[in-house]
Order: C-alpha cells, then sequence, then structure tokens
C-alpha cells in the first residue's frame, strides 16, 4: 500500500472508538479496497442511487433522509449495497463516462474514502468519469447480494 494509504487507515484505527462497528469494520476491511477483490468498491460500478425522505403517517412533519447507494461488484457476482440512514448533508456531481458512457454512465468506482467531521460520518466516492458522490450521515449499513 502507499503511505497516504496507510496513514488513513492508521487515522481509522486511532479513532476507532468514535465509529459505529459496522461503519468501522467497513472503512479498515482493506479488500473493500484493493484492486482484485470481489468485496472492494474499486472498479464497481452504480447500479442505482435511492434518496428517500422517510416520514411516519402519525409524525410526517418528522421526517429522515436516507440514501442507498447500490453497486455492482468489480468481478460483476454482487451487489453492494450501502445504505446511510439519518442523512445530514449529501453532494451528487454526475459526469459522462467519456471512456465508455453505454457501459456505464458514470464510470467505475475509482476510489472512496470514509472519515468523521464536525461529530458526522462522511463517505466520498470518485468515479472514473469525475463524477463524485459525498454523503454526511449518522447511521450505516453495508450489504452484499452475492449471485447465485
Amino acid at each position: 500500500m502507499n503511505s497516504n494509504f496507510d496513514k488513513y487507515i492508521s487515522n481509522l484505527v486511532t479513532n476507532k472508538a468514535k465509529f459505529p462497528e459496522q461503519l468501522f469494520e467497513f472503512a479498515t476491511d482493506l479488500e473493500r479496497y484493493a484492486l482484485n477483490h470481489p468485496k472492494s468498491l474499486h472498479d464497481s460500478w452504480v447500479s442505482s442511487l435511492t434518496i428517500a425522505e422517510n416520514r411516519n403517517k402519525q409524525r410526517p412533519f418528522d421526517a429522515s433522509l436516507s440514501i442507498i447507494l447500490s453497486l455492482i461488484g468489480q468481478q460483476h457476482d454482487r451487489d453492494i449495497v450501502l445504505t446511510y440512514n439519518n442523512v445530514k448533508s449529501y453532494k451528487l456531481i454526475g459526469h459522462e463516462n467519456e471512456f465508455n458512457y453505454n457501459d456505464t454512465f458514470h464510470g467505475d468506482v475509482l476510489t472512496h474514502e470514509v472519515s468523521l467531521e464536525n461529530g458526522l460520518y462522511k463517505h466520498i466516492v470518485e468515479l472514473r468519469s469525475g463524477s463524485i458522490f459525498k454523503v454526511y450521515f449518522t447511521d450505516f449499513k453495508v450489504t452484499e447480494r452475492v449471485y447465485t
């Protein structure tokens, strides 16, 4: 690994107590960053991005925001689903993949990074096309659906 990545992981480990268990495990799992691993986000493709305002019918003004980012794994053998709950802010900048927009509009995932900023968790996902997805949240879940 390179020194910047080593510093990134070391910083996460140093601040382990500040992260929920599942987010910490996701963020420090080296397989999630590997160039050639089925669990890696690197080279995965965006399948869908769903933004939902969750409302209770009895208390409709007490809404929360959730985002689900679904990715097709780099080896096309699974869906990797990232769920962000209690979203406080997000930004999506989308660009057409100049290399082959018919294959995948955004291009594949180049890199992603989890951090803590101003008391919120942040995940930045950068794609080959220059597209960027950034989300600030308080609750996170990752699931995988392996194709059989």
